[in-house]
């Protein structure tokens, strides 16, 4: 005869265990599906921040150019360090910022305004 504790019987005392390690095991296979996803993610928005940050340089170098001011060789933000260097190879002005293998650059066709 089986004797019964509270609404358990005595014979399942091995299926604590078993739910137990069914419920870890759904538990590792979503984490493992997780994490990977926001590695991926938050590598892409460094490269976003990044990106964002070397157009920010970039336009307050070209406002430099316009008002006839040296514009800077290197800016440091965040940790980084970025190379600006100035385009004179042409008629136009630029500027060309680097990041490590990244590289934005612009060239200026006139400040003058056009009235219609």
């Amino acid at each position: 005869m089986v004797g019964i504790i509270g609404n358990k019987k005595l014979n399942q005392k091995g299926y604590l265990l078993i739910e137990s390690l069914v419920a870890f095991s759904i538990l590792s296979l979503c984490m493992a599906f997780y994490l990977p996803f926001v590695v991926s993610m938050l590598k892409k928005v460094e490269a976003e921040k990044i990106a964002v940050e070397m157009h920010r340089i970039q336009y307050e170098q070209v406002q430099k150019i316009e008002q006839h001011q040296p514009i800077d060789q290197t800016w440091k933000t965040g940790g980084k360090i970025f190379t600006i260097e100035p385009i004179t190879n042409t008629i136009q002005k630029g500027v060309r910022v680097k990041y490590e293998k990244e590289e934005i650059s612009i060239e200026i066709l006139s400040f003058q305004t056009s009235t219609p």
